[in-house]
C-alpha cells in the first residue's frame, strides 16, 4: 500500500514523466544485476534458468518448461503487484528487460498476465530463426 502511495505522489508531484523515470532507473539497476547473473549461461535455456533463479529469489516463485521447440517462462507470484496496478510501467520494463538479458536472438511474448485476471504471468521465449524470423 505505502508504494502504490507513493507511485501516486511520485506522480502528482513530478507528472507521468517522473513515474517513467523512475522505472528507467529500476530498469537500469536490475539489468546490470540480471547480466551478470547470466555470465557464463552458454545457451538460451542457461539463461533462462539463470533468470528463473534471480526472479524467485526476488519473490516471484519463477520456473522454466519446455513447451515444443519453445519455453513457458512462468511467474506464479508477483511481489510488486500492487505497484503494478497503479502503473502499468512496471509491467512493460520488465518485457523489455527479459528481452535486453535474453539477447537479440530471443523473441520473447507475455501468454498470461496476472493484471488482466490470468493466475500467473507467463512469457512464450523462442530463439529467432535465420535473418530474424521466428
Amino acid at each position: 500500500e505505502m508504494t502504490v502511495q507513493m507511485i501516486g505522489a511520485v506522480r502528482q508531484v513530478f507528472g507521468d514523466e517522473g513515474v517513467d523515470k523512475l522505472i528507467q532507473v529500476r530498469e537500469a539497476a536490475m539489468l546490470g544485476s540480471y547480466r551478470e547473473a547470466m555470465q557464463g549461461a552458454r545457451n538460451l535455456k542457461g539463461r533462462l534458468e539463470r533468470l528463473a533463479e534471480v526472479r524467485s529469489a526476488e519473490g516471484y516463485m519463477a520456473e522454466l518448461r519446455k513447451d515444443g521447440a519453445d519455453f513457458l517462462f512462468i511467474e506464479n507470484h508477483c511481489p510488486i503487484c500492487s505497484a503494478a496496478k497503479a502503473c502499468m510501467g512496471f509491467c512493460r520494463s520488465e518485457l523489455e528487460l527479459f528481452n535486453k538479458v535474453l539477447g537479440d536472438g530471443v523473441q520473447i511474448e507475455r501468454e498470461e498476465h496476472i493484471l488482466t485476471g490470468a493466475r500467473r504471468c507467463a512469457y512464450r521465449v523462442r530463439e529467432r530463426g535465420p535473418a530474424g524470423r521466428s
